[in-house]
């Protein structure tokens, strides 16, 4: 008599009527939390950025900051020659003197722009000159450069108030990794649902426990919890239920 639960068994569409009837389901809420565990969570606000990406105009080469005129008409049997700036430009380091008419600036990948040059000529295309008495280097460029070739303009990535990433976005690595590129630490998602996952049977047995004649390890509460997990929610285990209706 015990067995004969067992037999009646219920349709597909009865478990599932069953089941939407007692989740009710809507949205959970949003709550905000750090970018390091958003990854696979889903956005619950657009994102805006605050601030263009990049922030500045760089340098997309190691080379010299130029004005564009000053170079046209440079080729290797002819190069044009410039005097360079008692500066050098490494990353991270604000420009303080301005490259103009016939001067030139060093310059690293991702430095700062100086004022007056709108190019940068890469070290490749380039021949150092000597410093004469008067203690001046320059360079001789072997290949000229249109206005902004080698800079990356400020917000040519992502401008100022754009709309970055939507509600309803899923996070995954290239999300999270642009939402580091725009400074923001939190973002705003949708709290997962919780899902409550039990195994039924008196053979079953927890891995790790003891085997015994006539048991089984209970594999189907590790694939179900990393399946609801998968699926963007968050498993609740609540452990091994024995065949007594009334558990």
């Amino acid at each position: 008599m015990k067995q004969q639960q067992f037999l009646n068994l219920a349709s597909a569409e009865e478990a599932e009527e069953r089941f939407w009837q007692a989740v009710q389901p809507g949205p959970l809420g949003e709550e905000l939390i750090p970018l390091a565990d958003a990854r696979e969570r889903i956005l619950s606000r657009n994102v805006i950025a605050k601030h263009n990406v990049p922030y500045f105009d760089r340098s997309n080469f190691d080379g010299f900051a130029v004005r564009a005129e000053d170079t046209f008409g440079a080729q290797e049997t002819a190069p044009v020659s410039l005097k360079l700036n008692q500066e050098v430009l490494a990353c991270g380091v604000v420009p303080k003197k301005s490259v103009t008419q016939g001067t030139a600036t060093t310059i690293a990948t991702g430095g700062v722009m100086p004022r007056g040059a709108d190019a940068v000529v890469m070290i490749e295309n380039t021949f150092p000159i000597e410093a004469d008495k008067s203690g001046e280097a320059g360079i001789k460029i072997l290949k000229a450069v249109a206005p902004s070739g080698g800079v990356s303009l400020a917000g040519s990535d992502i401008g100022a108030g754009e709309v970055v990433l939507r509600i309803g976005d899923l996070l995954g690595y290239r999300e999270t990794g642009t939402l580091a590129a725009l400074g923001e630490a939190k973002v705003w998602v949708w709290r997962r649902p919780k899902v409550g996952i039990i195994s039924t049977g008196d053979e079953l047995v927890a891995p790790g426990g003891q085997m015994e004649l006539g048991k089984v390890f209970d594999s189907n509460a590790t694939v179900l919890g990393h399946a609801v997990e998968e699926l963007g929610c968050e498993p609740v285990h609540f452990g091994i239920v024995p065949d007594e209706e009334s558990r």
